[in-house]
């Protein structure tokens, strides 16, 4: 445990006390909340050109950066190509030593540095442009769009140059790149989402970037994916006696059977649950039919309800919308419906295993 009064650390005093060490937190945040503020302020007709570059890119948008720069960067690049534009982070030393390969007639580069002054980056750019306007059909210098404090090198360089405000880091020596890295990522943030607006891409499509993530399952899983289905489904005729009732409820294994017409068209559910009511209740279970056993395990309102499940769905409808159903009905199955035949069912727990 830390101290709880100002006590020696590292040969400085440092004070550990609670409302001390919040107050200065609070600070700190309040900063990066003024830096965001002021990076809004920084905005112009610049940021609309970069979102027009960027969105009409027929290319790759190679995305660079040095040191804490360039770990934004890379943030950058994953944050573009998850939303719709293809961009890859290059290492601007990595870059001239053979990476500029990667260049291709139409590709951009987003180059991120604080200072802009960074002569790494700047050699890249510059280099950049070279590649690019001497690539097979290229014919024109590749644009080159910045991110940097005012006045730097690099933004003279840059076709379109962003700007982040000049200000202190948040740390006592105005080193550890803070307030800069909050604020360039901000930027970068801001113009990625821009140009996914501004490409039209919608939440389906986000969610194909990510068919393995929680946002993919939920937008692109649909019933058919999880139901149960063919033989493996718990048909039952209305004319069928009580042991067909049961065997099929035993030997698919889902607690349930699913009753319908001669003709196939679905009449309801009786489940085991249902089977032990009627039991208890001292129905002569062995005489009955299975229109019987249905009608009367019906409770409550059900009893006049039509033949039709409350809770059917059908194949095409979504996965995270049966598991809204389910959740506001309070049921644990629905019954997947194609006209009004059963072709399915789908359970909540199938839905919880596939991470809906």
């Amino acid at each position: 445990m830390p101290p709880t009064e100002a006590t020696p650390a590292r040969g400085r005093w440092y004070d550990w006390r609670m409302d001390s060490l919040l107050a200065r937190a609070g600070d700190m945040f309040d900063r990066y909340a003024d830096a965001l503020v002021a990076a809004k302020g920084l905005l112009d007709g610049r940021f609309a050109e970069a979102v027009r570059v960027v969105a009409e890119l027929d290319s790759i948008l190679i995305v660079t950066g040095l040191g804490k720069s360039g770990l934004v960067a890379q943030k950058a690049a994953a944050t573009l190509s998850s939303t719709g534009t293809p961009a890859a982070f290059v290492h601007p030393v990595e870059a001239l030593h053979g990476d500029l390969g990667i260049v291709r007639p139409g590709a951009a580069l987003l180059a991120l540095s604080k200072s802009g002054n960074n002569e790494e980056t700047i050699t890249f750019a510059r280099q950049f442009k070279t590649v690019a306007a001497a690539a097979p059909g290229g014919g024109t210098e590749g644009k080159v769009l910045s991110v940097s404090e005012p006045g730097s090198r690099l933004a003279a360089l840059a076709d379109v140059a962003l700007e982040i405000p000049a200000l202190p880091e948040i740390d006592a020596f105005d080193l550890a790149p803070t307030t800069s890295a909050a604020t360039t990522m901000a930027v970068c943030d801001v113009l990625a989402i821009l140009v996914q607006q501004a490409k039209g891409l919608t939440e389906h499509d986000f969610a194909k970037f990510h068919p393995s993530g929680a946002l993919g399952r939920r937008l692109l899983l649909s019933v058919s994916d999880l139901m149960i289905k063919g033989d493996a489904l718990p048909l039952v005729r209305v004319d069928a006696g009580f042991a067909d009732l049961v065997y099929r409820i035993s030997s698919k294994g889902i607690g349930m059977a699913i009753v319908v017409e001669a003709t196939g068209d679905h009449v309801g559910v009786i489940t085991d649950a249902d089977i032990r009511r009627l039991l208890l209740r001292g129905e002569p279970v062995g005489d009955l039919s299975v229109a019987e056993c249905f009608a009367r395990s019906r409770r409550g309102s059900e009893s006049s309800a039509p033949a039709t499940v409350r809770g059917s769905t059908s194949p095409a409808a979504m996965a995270i919308d049966c598991l809204a159903q389910m959740q506001g009905d309070q049921i644990t199955e629905l019954v997947v419906l194609q006209g009004n035949r059963p072709v399915g069912v789908v359970r909540l727990q199938d839905l919880i295993d596939a991470g809906i």
